[in-house]
């Protein structure tokens, strides 16, 4: 069994650094534009209620926003966009919020230490709980979607989607995965007794890439059926897909398969 060694401490409010990147060079760049490819896959592959935020890392604020922010915080459109997102922050759990900056922090630092070329492969999931518009903390899964990268090498710009996913998740502690598609491998993160662990004998079973597709199908409720029109296989080759996930993560329904795929980042 690999030994458990700390990386990080959680980090306070006033540790932490929301100015990530210069923005160097990109002054006729509208993120909004960049993204909205993007943006446009989350009403077709969302699990839940979701919305969207980009971040510019220059100002610290919030560029733009969309989806169902209001259906999931307490907080409006016009409260949010070129602001701090501190009403964010404010809506997050106490218990939480200290380990989302750890984990932001530790996430930023490591995808920059990463070569352009593998920075596609490596995917962040974190897991909080977040006030809910009846002022219940309710638990939400925050992903870094993707990123403008400055002319210093730097996070100019931040696409961030946020889902509810309190259907699926009813307890549990704060926590990060990191999914390498290329390695497939996953790392969790938890801050415990003051300290941010990584869990690293979480290893990934060995699901292929068809088989990623398919399980992210089933989350939004996809039938064998749908699935198959939509990657353009057979209904049988999506139902041995299906089964092959089943048996891989030792799950006995599609619906333990889905929570499976949340739990572990896969989603």
């Amino acid at each position: 069994m690999s030994e458990k060694k700390p990386i990080l401490t959680p980090v306070q409010r006033e540790d932490f650094r929301e100015n990530f990147g210069g923005n160097t060079a990109l002054e006729h760049l509208d993120p909004l534009e960049h993204f909205q490819p993007t943006i446009n896959l989350f009403k077709k592959l969302a699990v839940g209620k979701y919305f969207w935020f980009i971040a510019d890392t220059t100002s610290g604020n919030v560029n733009d926003t969309g989806g169902m922010l209001e259906k999931i915080l307490p907080i409006k459109k016009d409260e949010l966009v070129k602001q701090s997102p501190e009403l964010l922050f404010k809506s997050s759990h106490p218990d939480d919020i200290t380990r989302m900056f750890a984990f932001t922090n530790y996430w930023v630092n490591f995808f920059l230490s990463l070569p352009p070329e593998r920075r596609r492969d490596v995917h962040p999931t974190i897991y909080i709980r977040m006030l809910n518009p009846e002022q219940q903390y309710k638990w939400v899964m925050v992903q870094y979607v993707d990123n403008v990268i400055d002319a210093e090498g730097k996070i100019a710009y931040g696409l961030t989607l946020v889902t509810d996913i309190s259907h699926i998740k009813k307890e549990g502690v704060a926590m990060m995965s990191i999914l390498d598609s290329y390695e497939e491998s996953c790392q969790h993160f938890f801050c415990a007794d003051g300290n941010m662990l990584p869990d690293t004998d979480s290893i990934l079973p060995n699901i292929s890439v068809r088989e990623l597709e398919v399980l992210k199908h089933l989350a939004i409720g996809y039938s064998s059926k749908q699935i198959a029109a939509e990657l353009n296989i057979a209904i049988k080759t999506i139902d041995n897909h299906r089964q092959s996930l089943l048996r891989k993560t030792n799950t006995k329904s599609t619906g333990e398969l889905v929570a499976y795929g949340i739990n572990m980042g896969y989603i």
